[in-house]
């Protein structure tokens, strides 16, 4: 594809500020940002830890694995009293409160992204959230739907605005992350309490974090060195009262804990480099070489280059990402500085189909939907559930890469389909009150094309969903 020509680029500045690096503009919007587009993005690293209004109100995540631990204790002493019947009465009440806070929560996370006057910021999260995945379960993992949100915000919101390596160990030590990928339950096999209870090691975080947060696939490390990590991470596990609550282990409940009996003892091997033993700083010494390790700045560079710019990333925008994750040590906000400069973006040859949450969260925000005007419980949870319909809830992707965002994963004809349905649904409720030409000239760039049909659209219903539905609005 040809490059635009300056004028083209400069009228579209604004465009490529609120979509490729926000989540979709309102109108009004472009009037203050094509003025400094890339200052605009910029001024917005300054808040990017900040918790949106509409999540302040949320419960931490150490709230609810106590609720979960009071929950086993009362489900104890039902079996006593009641027997099986009662267990499973008690069991499907709490699955039914755990699914209405699931739907609270990605509700709410909905509203926080559509309200946003910091979309740069919220799409920041989104992605480093999906790179460092927390899946919703069922079954002993059921409280996975009452932390996941809280993960988010605890462990990589409140790390934005700093380094690579502090948001890798903030993850990996939190609750979620532990109870999600099993470490929760990974025991030394030479350890005290490995030895006791029977229990083995679980490879399953050890393997993600190589695999996924830090090294990539193709770093050279090798299977010995995962079994190693997993050895040295063993005893990272959550404070639960049946590990003796504040007596013999004292700690808070809920919270990550370190559990020495656990631990596999002696030093271990990772990538050619011995670790000491040294308890819990064992782990966190080889997560803190992993985490500045030039494999992972060109992991993590071409992660953000295939969202931020093209599903097929350009070599030159990655080069540029992982050197400046080397030469500032992994900052985060020199990480995500460097996006916003990258010249790739700005020339407008790349494009991104929006993935489903994009396209409603986009939706929303160029209708003007948000709480002060329609009120949040009708509209927010009508968008939970158009997510469903697409398969695409928050903290419900199928494995620990997360949600891809290539066209390809959401493009299929079924999906175009979904898309369809959902701007005709969202057309036939609130498509007569918009001027469709007047929006589209303040949210698309310039399009004669589109102009034209949406001047002989029948009605303003069918002109928003003409605007709706062209690859303008649908494409970022």
């Amino acid at each position: 594809m040809a490059a635009a020509n300056t004028s083209d680029l400069s009228e579209r500045a604004g465009y490529i500020a609120g979509n490729h690096f926000g989540l979709g503009l309102r109108p009004g919007e472009l009037r203050y940002i094509n003025s400094d587009p890339r200052g605009w993005l910029k001024s917005q690293l300054d808040n990017i830890e900040s918790l949106p209004e509409s999540l302040q109100a949320l419960p931490d995540s150490s709230s609810a694995l106590i609720a979960d631990g009071n929950w086993r204790r009362e489900r104890r002493d039902l079996m006593q009293q009641g027997g099986q019947a009662a267990v499973m009465e008690a069991q499907r009440d709490k699955n039914l409160t755990d699914n209405k806070i699931f739907q609270q929560h990605t509700s709410l996370r909905l509203q926080a992204a559509v309200d946003s006057r910091q979309a740069f910021a919220e799409r920041l999260l989104r992605f480093w959230s999906n790179h460092f995945t927390v899946a919703v379960s069922g079954g002993t993992k059921a409280v996975l739907r009452r932390i996941a949100l809280p993960y988010e915000n605890e462990a990589i919101r409140s790390k934005l605005g700093g380094d690579f390596e502090s948001l890798l160990l903030s993850v990996e030590q939190h609750p979620a992350m532990l109870i999600y990928l099993d470490n929760d339950s990974s025991f030394g096999p030479n350890s005290p309490a490995g030895r006791r209870r029977d229990r083995g090691l679980n490879e399953n975080l050890a393997r993600e974090i190589l695999e996924l947060h830090t090294l990539g696939v193709d770093a050279g490390y090798t299977q010995a060195d995962v079994t190693s990590l997993a050895k040295m991470i063993t005893g990272w596990t959550v404070m639960r009262q049946e590990l003796g609550g504040r007596g013999r282990n004292p700690g808070k409940l809920g919270e990550f804990r370190f559990l020495a009996p656990a631990h596999e003892p002696g030093q271990h091997s990772l990538l050619g480099k011995d670790y000491r033993a040294n308890g819990v700083r064992q782990g966190e010494a080889a997560l803190v070489d992993v985490a500045h390790h030039p494999a992972t700045a060109r992991h993590v560079a071409t992660r953000l280059v295939s969202h931020f710019v093209a599903d097929t990333p350009p070599p030159s925008a990655i080069d540029k990402i992982a050197t400046v994750f080397m030469e500032s040590e992994g900052s985060l906000p020199a990480l995500h500085a460097a996006l916003v400069d990258l010249d790739e973006i700005w020339q407008g040859e790349y494009r991104k189909l929006k993935t489903p949450e994009e396209l409603i969260i986009s939706t929303a925000r160029a209708m003007n939907l948000n709480t002060q005007n329609v009120g949040s419980t009708q509209v927010f949870n009508a968008m939970s559930n158009t997510l469903r319909v697409f398969n695409h809830l928050p903290f419900t992707a199928t494995s620990p890469a997360g949600w891809p965002d290539e066209a390809e994963h959401w493009g299929s004809p079924d999906a175009l389909v979904k898309r369809i349905e959902w701007v005709n649904q969202i057309t036939q409720n609130f498509g007569n009150r918009i001027n469709p030409e007047q929006l589209a000239a303040e949210i698309l760039p310039e399009n004669e094309s589109l102009q034209l049909a949406l001047r002989r659209a029948e009605s303003r219903s069918q002109g928003l969903a003409l605007l709706l539905a062209s690859p303008d609005f649908q494409w970022r």
